[in-house]
């Protein structure tokens, strides 16, 4: 016959082995029903938002000043720029020539004043076939002005044009190549 100590030692045994296997049971239940966990990288601190696929527009005085399209935005309250990389960018101008099509690795928008510069494998292309190609851009919102102090190649129809330094004012449509200037005119075919 078992004594009472050794049932009580026995009756715990079997509660603490019941206890851990319940345990068991629902931990790998709990496990296998989570998904893997994403975890997400913490933004810089100086970073308030950072979107991805976005579509970014300016309207003045009732008119889409330009458009532009990213893969990733970081917007900087505090400097008050932001961010863009790959993006594409639409200037819309009136009269001849239409709009101007840029796209870039990356640009930045200066909140208060609208200007926007573009960094790296900056090609432009308008409505009348006027291209260039530099590495940086700066679109002058107040001005309607793209400048670049960078290399530069121009084509327009019959006319290319290499040098140093690029302004095209979007109102006049006039284009000036300031530096270190080589141009050829092609001439017509019969």
């Amino acid at each position: 016959m078992l004594k009472p100590n050794k049932i009580k030692q026995l009756l715990a045994l079997c509660i603490l082995l019941a206890g851990t296997w319940v345990t068991v049971v629902i931990v790998l239940k709990t496990n296998q029903q989570k998904g893997p966990v994403e975890l997400l990288n913490q933004l810089p601190k100086n970073i308030d938002v950072s979107l991805q696929k976005i579509h970014y527009s300016e309207v003045r005085g009732g008119e889409k000043r330009w458009e532009l399209r990213a893969d990733k935005v970081d917007y900087d309250q505090n400097r008050e720029y932001t961010h863009f990389k790959k993006i594409d960018m639409i200037i819309f101008a009136k009269g001849k020539g239409g709009m101007i099509s840029l796209t870039a690795d990356m640009a930045t928008y200066h909140n208060k004043s609208g200007d926007v510069e573009l960094l790296g494998n900056v090609k432009a292309v308008n409505d009348s076939g006027m291209k260039f190609t530099t590495g940086y851009l700066n679109y002058v919102s107040s001005r309607s002005l793209v400048k670049t102090s960078d290399r530069v190649t121009f084509s327009d129809g019959r006319l290319a044009v290499e040098g140093t330094g690029l302004e095209l004012m979007l109102k006049t449509k006039s284009v000036r190549v300031l530096n270190n200037v080589t141009a050829n005119i092609r001439t017509r075919a019969k």
